[in-house]
């Protein structure tokens, strides 16, 4: 008789949930303790904190809010396995002041993420959205916080990571552990060198040697099915179209958008299935490593590792940005290892997967960043890649390969794929000159392909080269007439960030990855605006914002640069040289290199906008934020790129209704650098006092 009746209790904790608010900790009717196994209910959207403390059950989210203060929103702690149901619209959040997450996931337990519902997850400070918080302080591997298992099988999941986690996966200083996605839809969003899907903050560069470059770990990533969206900054409609300075949103990327975190390694990534778009910035692979040092005395050779394998029926693109636009040459992959990681790592792509592999910089789109390695010099190749005969392959780069052909190892059928002087692409495989009539060589004969929607101005970045000077012409007879050489003309390509362009002084606007006609000797003046975010345009009337500064611009040849090169180091303070350009600050004229090998207008961050994040006083980001003729609706959390020398008109919204409204000078930080002595960063912070 008592198993009976033990068999029938056990059946009503199935069938009947026990609503959470019945459980409530003494002295908070909202701060929820759950200490036996069962199924749970949280309805109500004012809940502090949950407490799941070694359960095994089900939690139902119906619509519930759960908002922290001081700690995690949901603890998930002493080898709990908790599976959480989603059912309407849910959201929690971490404590931005507070080492949280919104879901913490202890290491030992396991949660599980199902229904057909919403979740709306944010993690607090050095934290995931779901997963572990991490720490200020680089410590050693066996003092860590770790991270439990996370699989998400259905379901509408918006992962946004507080300050150096990741989206999904571990926070600041802390390594990631197993991570499956059967289905579902996820959007998850790393912060401040934290990945979309992966780990946090890692180490930098100039980190102490307590923890190298390279030995936090990304743990393993199992992609089997769903739609995956994981970028390493916000993106608001996960728009890749535009990636000429996708990092000046947050410019503090340095991560992949799958993998790892700045200075972090991705030992295991499996996508078998399900749609995955990753983009990765600052030098971080769209899926692989984050970006590593450039300093031999922080890199671990030995604990760097990247290992990427793409079968089954996946459809993966993968999107690698600028590092911080002005840096082309030493970006990560779009597939394989970040910047300054000296390892490219094995990457595997077989079965009938459809692979998009975009690099906006010189890196390999599958394969290896090529930033020196600062131990032996050496440029880095990956160890292996194999791509199968039946992969739908699209793959480009800004640099000499799309697929890294010096791979240690590398087996792909001749027939599949050839080369040519510059490029090695597949049959599905190509370098974009032109979006609608792409011409590549290869062992079939030359082939004509058309990039993938939505990408037009990534393979705009494709180098333009400068037409050199003809020979002079000698008439066959004497003249009077004097013999001039032709006017030396070519191309510059126009790097502008996102949501930006620049506009010239014939009427004619540029967008990010553009190319202009110039005629070399000869000044062009602009100035940069900042387009419609609605409608992604720039025409003065009405559309976006012009700033005040005026720039002028000459492009010289090669023997011309070197002259003012030397002449501007002689003097600092009025001169910056920055690869192909040199700055004269005081006359605000910048004079290109045509003859460089990447021949561009570097419209960076500092010298021309000035990426501005909005903030209130109290803290309150339910509040929103609208700039006229750029920003009509208005968005929460709002980091936007903006002309230096514009009075700009911010409004402010509680909800739809607008609360204040405020004029706003743009302007560039105060401290030591190449603007008027002083110390310039990236980004500037303005906040309302309301």
């Amino acid at each position: 008789m008592k198993k009976t009746i033990s068999v029938l209790l056990a059946v009503l904790l199935l069938v009947s949930a026990i609503p959470l608010a019945a459980n409530a900790a003494e002295g908070d009717s909202k701060a929820i303790i759950i200490n036996q196994n069962g199924d749970y209910v949280l309805n109500e959207n004012s809940y502090n904190a949950v407490d799941i403390d070694g359960v095994t059950g089900r939690i139902i989210l119906a619509d519930a809010g759960v908002f922290s203060t001081g700690r995690s929103a949901i603890k998930v702690m002493n080898n709990s396995d908790v599976t959480f149901v989603l059912e309407g619209t849910s959201t929690i959040e971490g404590d931005a002041n507070a080492y949280s997450c919104g879901i913490e996931v202890e290491y030992g337990s396991k949660v599980t993420f199902e229904g057909q519902g919403t979740l709306n997850v944010t993690g607090g400070l050095w934290g995931a959205a779901i997963g572990s918080y991490g720490t200020s302080t680089n410590i050693p591997a066996e003092e860590r916080v770790k991270v439990g298992e996370i699989t998400i099988n259905s379901g509408n999941i918006n992962a946004f990571a507080g300050r150096r986690g990741s989206g999904i996966g571990s926070g600041y200083h802390v390594d990631a552990n197993l991570i499956t996605i059967n289905g579902g839809v996820i959007h998850a969003y790393g912060n401040e060198c934290g990945a979309g899907i992966g780990t946090g903050y890692g180490t930098s560069g100039g980190a102490p040697g307590v923890a190298a470059v390279g030995d936090y770990s990304a743990g393993r990533i199992v992609i089997n099915g769903g739609e995956v969206y994981a970028a390493t900054a916000w993106n608001q409609s996960f728009d890749y179209s535009d990636l000429a300075a996708l990092n000046a949103n947050d410019p503090g990327t340095f991560a992949a958008g799958i993998g790892g975190g700045y200075g972090s390694s991705a030992p295991d990534i499996e996508i078998n299935g399900g749609k995955v778009v990753a983009i990765g910035s600052c030098g971080g692979a769209g899926i692989g490593g984050g970006r590593g040092s450039s300093k031999i005395a922080q890199y671990n050779q030995n604990t760097y590792t990247v290992n990427v394998r793409i079968g089954g029926n996946a459809d993966v693109t993968a999107i690698s940005a600028d590092s911080r636009s002005n840096e082309i040459n030493s970006g990560g992959a779009a597939i394989g290892s970040g910047r300054g990681t000296h390892t490219g790592g094995t990457i595997e792509i077989t079965g009938n997967a459809k692979v998009t592999a975009i690099c906006a910089t010189q890196a390999s789109a599958i394969g290896a960043s090529k930033q020196k390695s600062p131990v032996d010099g050496t440029i880095p190749v990956a160890d292996s890649i194999v791509i199968g005969d039946n992969v739908d392959l699209f793959a480009a780069t800004a640099g000499s390969y799309a697929v890294d052909k010096d791979a240690a190892s590398l087996s792909i059928n001749d027939n599949y794929f050839g080369s040519s002087d510059r490029w090695f692409f597949g049959e599905s495989a190509a370098a974009i000159t032109d979006v609608a009539n792409v011409k590549v060589e290869s062992t079939k004969g030359e082939m004509t392909y058309s990039a993938p929607a939505g990408t037009v101005s990534v393979w705009a970045r494709i180098k333009a080269q400068a037409t050199q000077p003809d020979e002079p012409v000698t008439p066959d007879e004497p003249t009077d007439e004097p013999t001039e050489a032709p006017t030396a003309t070519g191309t510059i390509r126009i790097d502008a960030p996102l949501k930006m362009a620049v506009a010239f002084e014939d009427g004619t606007v540029y967008y990010g990855g553009e190319v202009k006609e110039v005629v070399f000797g000869q000044e062009y003046a602009f100035q940069m605006c900042s387009v419609n975010w609605d409608n992604g345009v720039f025409d003065g009337n009405g559309n976006g914002i012009r700033g005040s500064v005026v720039y002028r611009m000459i492009v010289v040849h090669q023997k011309e640069f070197n002259e003012r090169a030397q002449a501007a180091k002689e003097d600092p303070d009025r001169y910056t040289v920055k690869g192909i350009d040199i700055i004269d600050n005081e006359a605000k004229l910048i004079i290109v290199n045509g003859d460089a090998k990447d021949t561009h207008l570097e419209t960076d961050v500092n010298n021309f906008f000035m990426a501005y994040r909005f903030h209130f006083a109290n803290g309150d980001y339910n509040k929103k934020t609208g700039i006229e003729n750029v920003i009509n609706t208005p968005l929460e959390s709002l980091s936007v790129n903006l002309p230096l020398g514009s009075t700009i008109t911010c409004n402010a919204y509680n909800g739809d209704e607008k609360i204040a409204s405020d004029n706003v000078f743009i302007t560039h930080n105060a401290g030591k650098g190449i603007y008027y002595n002083v110390e310039l960063t990236s980004v500037n912070d303005y906040t309302w006092t309301l």
